[in-house]
């Protein structure tokens, strides 16, 4: 092709070019044209042909590595392949080394690198989501220190060609400012070790529930990096918070109660102490018309006409229950008999030390682990316990809010 072309051009060439140089010229110009009309016919046929090519199990994977780019970029290595493999048919042996052919082959090498690493750094993105869907774990902060050193390699690469010196001269020039290297990079090394932490020891995962009061996040992670975790909160703003600070400070992780099943209610009201009293015959009879405690009433009846007379009281006061005692007790039935406390979980309802504001009367329980449902049980429990405390001869302590 070469001489076919150089004999029919005539001796002193055309467009103020010697014959040699118009030869090369040409051949460069036809070379582009070629590659780029195949580039535009690939460009068709392949996405018509993975069409009408479907594999079932492999349609998500394909769809991710579209998103990402990936068949487009491999393509984009066409052009600088087919150029190194169309160079000795453009360039005569005698013009090997010289500086026109010394400038279009490092020209044509810097582009093969940089479409090397755009492919590459895409290929393992997609490669990491894939991963992550599929193990249901993020991989991202691997994903760029591999992209970071693919990126250090190919930069290497390209300084040694463009210098015309050894990669490991560049790497020993590399080696003598390490020090000013490692201040420039802090974050990404600090990065990469708290990634390397995160990942190996299962602490966090793309979908998790965090609190982080130091860095007011309190959301779900969305993404983990390798210099930052973005944290979607629940008002849907986005926090950033760098990845070394979930490994050096704390944080709370609420995975685990998603796994378990079911999330605790830990709430209490504070009974007013001058409200608690022994009960009498009468509030006895009363509250054993209760269907949940009348068992555990009839039994203490039982157990005061047991009892002797005493010179002070009559029958004894030991064997005789106070109102705040019932109504614990009916709270514990009430949340056994509630469908909506696990009830394979730990579940009671206990006194708390007393306070110049009163009793505090915890209940302690398990439910679901959603959050608009969990929201509505907590409050219709303390909505029924609110309304039920004086049916027990009890107040609620409450601090005056109108002056009389």
């Amino acid at each position: 092709m070469r001489n076919w072309l150089f004999n029919i051009l005539p001796p002193s060439g055309i467009f103020g070019m010697d014959r040699d140089t118009a030869t090369i010229t040409i051949l460069l110009i036809v070379s582009i044209i070629f590659i780029y009309v195949l580039g535009r016919i690939l460009g068709i046929i392949l996405p018509a042909l993975f069409k009408r090519i479907r594999i079932r199990k492999l349609e998500r994977q394909a769809e991710i590595l579209k998103s990402h780019g990936v068949f487009k970029k491999a393509s984009r290595l066409l052009a600088p392949l087919c150029f190194i493999m169309l160079i000795p048919f453009i360039f005569p042996k005698s013009d090997v080394g010289d500086e026109f052919y010394t400038i279009t082959i490092k020209i044509l090498f810097s582009y093969l690198y940089l479409t090397l690493w755009i492919f590459i750094t895409g290929l393992v993105s997609a490669i990491g989501d894939i991963i992550s869907i599929r193990n249901r774990k993020s991989i991202r902060g691997f994903t760029q220190i591999i992209q970071v050193a693919v990126s250090l390699i190919i930069v290497i690469l390209l300084i040694s060609m463009l210098l015309d010196k050894s990669p490991f001269n560049v790497l020993a020039g590399l080696g003598a400012s390490a020090a000013v290297l490692m201040l420039v990079f802090k974050d990404v090394l600090l990065g990469f070790a708290a990634s390397v932490q995160l990942s190996a020891n299962k602490m966090l995962q793309v979908g998790d529930w965090i609190t982080m009061p130091r860095n007011k996040a309190d959301g779900t992670v969305i993404e983990i990096g390798l210099t930052a975790v973005k944290v979607r909160n629940w008002d849907n703003t986005i926090i950033n918070i760098p990845t070394y600070d979930l490994v050096s400070d704390s944080y709370q992780n609420w995975r685990g109660m998603s796994e378990s099943g079911g999330r605790r209610v830990k709430r209490h009201i504070s009974i007013d102490m001058q409200s608690v009293v022994f009960c009498d015959d009468s509030m006895l009879e009363r509250f054993a018309k209760i269907n949940l405690i009348s068992d555990y009433v009839a039994e203490k009846i039982g157990k005061i006409k047991a009892s002797p007379a005493t010179s002070t009281t009559s029958p004894a006061l030991s064997e005789r229950p106070t109102n705040l005692e019932i109504f614990r007790i009916y709270l514990e039935r009430y949340l056994e008999n509630n469908p909506d406390v696990i009830l394979e979980m730990t579940h009671f309802v206990r006194q708390l030390q007393p306070t110049p504001t009163g009793i505090p009367l915890e209940l302690y329980f398990f439910t679901t682990t959603d959050w608009i449902p969990y929201e509505n049980v907590q409050s219709r429990v303390f909505e029924h316990v609110i309304a039920s405390v004086p049916s027990f001869g009890l107040r609620i302590f409450q601090e005056e809010s109108d002056k009389t």
